[in-house]
């Protein structure tokens, strides 16, 4: 595939997963100064921000730090980074990147980025950077170099030159990518009739309210409403408000206001049809609302839209469940782990699924499979509790369901299969107190283990 030199000029702009924004100072060993001071070993930027799994591989750099040349240690806040330099990101990782022209880039879960060439002298006129994006998410504000310079960005289909905007951009496995910019530096929302405001950060404050938006660090609900309002409000469409709407939809959600959460939803809907996050996102809402037909619906456009998604088929194999439709559950659970094998919700569903079905070897391979990734999980010790009662295995139940109870004591099918399954061995008294404690949680129980099979 031949690539193309292209300039990023729009203004349109999408939302960043991970935030901009410095993370607190910490203390630190000062690093070791280098023995030879050449562009390989002068640091061009440091993290700024690290979570989950990030490591950078110094390739070039030879200097005496914590992450050693030629090997990749865990990454934290105030790393050095050195041109050359690989940075990764594993599937629960973002990390932040200060440079020192500037320029702040933003990777997400499982990205990977190389710091090819980065020139820059304040006074210089021959300043230039190329970074190799090639897996991930990454969203950067450019700085000084692509306004005194030659500032590129490779990716696997075209080599972007950057002038001065905020580019967004997302390199999925098979090497397809998307491109969109955030606003231009210095554009801000003015009120018809009013003078102009006078915001001498416009920049920072669109990229604290980005960060907020996507729950940078675990932001609350309501910061996140508050960001995404804002994002909303500040007068671009699309794609921003797409994402702006989608997120804050997840925050009403995560707030339990799922009626907001909804209509959010459909905005971000109306806004792009053809995204298929905010039609999953509206399926879970439909199905915590009890609607279980209006989830389906939702849910199959969003796996018509990406057939590859998983979380989607997840969804839909829940809310199926709720429908009492446990083979076409099953089916869905199938298509999540055929395209996730370690999929642990997938595989504690099915086994739950399939031990209502009657497929009870196969159901302790799957309880067993997800309990190895996921061993205090106590809805996959009710799953397994449930087969080995049909089993006839009472005595090994009760130690399933006993496992779920330490993990959620107030787990209603935990405490009235271990009341079944003490009625079972003789335990009559133990048995009432289990089932009259199930009952007083949720009051229907017993209809549930009837279509269970377990009485």
């Amino acid at each position: 595939m031949c690539k193309h030199t292209i300039t990023v000029l729009v203004t349109a702009f999408v939302l960043a997963a991970a935030s901009f924004l410095p993370g607190p100072a910490q203390a630190q060993s000062s690093p070791a100064q280098p023995a030879v001071q050449d562009v390989a070993s002068k640091p061009i930027g440091n993290v700024v921000a690290a979570t989950g799994s990030v490591t950078i591989e110094h390739v070039n750099a030879v200097v005496v730090q914590a992450n050693l040349p030629n090997q990749a240690g865990q990454t934290k806040v105030g790393d050095l980074v050195y041109q050359g330099d690989v940075v990764r990101t594993g599937a629960d990782g973002r990390v932040s990147i200060n440079f020192s022209d500037g320029t702040s880039f933003n990777l997400t879960n499982n990205a990977n980025m190389t710091l090819d060439e980065f020139v820059y002298d304040p006074n210089g006129k021959s300043n230039s950077t190329l970074f190799n994006l090639s897996t991930g998410t990454f969203t950067f504000v450019a700085g000084k170099i692509a306004k005194t310079g030659d500032m590129k960005i490779d990716t696997p289909v075209a080599t972007m030159g950057i002038r001065g905007t905020t580019p967004h951009v997302e390199i999925s496995g098979v090497g397809t990518v998307k491109f969109a910019t955030l606003l231009e530096e210095g554009k801000s929302k003015v009120t018809k009739g009013a003078p102009a405001a006078q915001d001498p950060k416009p920049k920072n404050n669109l990229l604290k309210n980005l960060a907020l938006c996507n729950g940078i660090d675990r932001t609350s609900p309501e910061l996140q409403i508050d960001g995404c309002t804002a994002v909303i409000d500040s007068g671009e469409r699309t794609p921003a408000a797409v994402t702006a709407y989608n997120n804050r939809g997840d925050a009403y959600a995560e707030k339990g206001d799922y009626d907001r959460a909804v209509q959010d939803f459909d905005q971000s809907i109306k806004l792009n049809p053809t995204n298929a996050k905010p039609f999953n996102n509206s399926g879970v809402a439909y199905l915590k609302k009890g609607e279980y037909d209006l989830a389906i619906k939702n849910l199959d456009e969003a796996i018509r839209l990406n057939p590859n998604y998983v979380k989607a088929f997840v969804n839909r194999a829940e809310t199926y469940q709720k429908k009492y439709e446990y083979g076409r559950a099953a089916h869905d659970y199938d298509e999540a782990i055929r395209l996730e094998p370690n999929s642990k919700v997938a595989w504690a569903g099915r086994c739950w699924t399939r031990a209502i079905l009657g497929e009870l070897q196969a159901a302790l391979e799957d309880c067993n499979k997800a309990l190895q990734s996921e061993p205090t999980d106590a809805a996959t010790y009710d799953s397994r509790g449930l087969t080995y009662m049909k089993m006839g295995q009472f005595d090994t139940a009760i130690n399933d369901y006993n496992s779920a109870l330490r993990f959620e004591p107030k787990l209603a099918s935990a405490l009235y299969g271990r009341g079944l399954a003490k009625l079972k061995k003789g335990d009559r008294v133990g048995s009432d107190a289990d089932i009259s404690a199930a009952k007083k949680i949720q009051a229907k129980i017993g209809d549930d283990f009837k279509r269970y099979g377990v009485q």
